[in-house]
């Protein structure tokens, strides 16, 4: 599987973590791999993003971070919101 993607649950956890907690993202500037392996990220997953989502460096501030997070969670409460359930009609040949 090539350029998989994280879970949401993944997603808002790495987002969480990235925007909170320093040496977690001491950890992720170091192994970024390691680092989504300690949040329950699977294996496969991991050696099958993109080769951009593995690579070492700098983090920005915490605020960008929290900021993503927060659009993440504001975007599922949207789809959410806007789920309609539908609503079937079935006709068992009554007339």
């Amino acid at each position: 599987m090539a350029d998989s993607k994280l879970s949401r649950e993944h997603s808002l956890a790495l987002l969480h973590r990235l925007a909170t907690d320093d040496s977690y993202r001491s950890r992720y500037e170091q192994k970024p791999a390691a680092a989504l392996a300690e949040l329950g990220v699977p294996h496969e997953t991991i050696v099958s993003l993109m080769a951009t989502c593995q690579v070492t460096g700098s983090l920005v501030d915490k605020a960008r971070f929290a900021e993503a997070r927060q659009q993440l969670l504001n975007a599922g409460a949207d789809a959410c919101v806007q789920f309609t359930i539908p609503s079937p009609k079935l006709d068992f040949g009554k007339k």
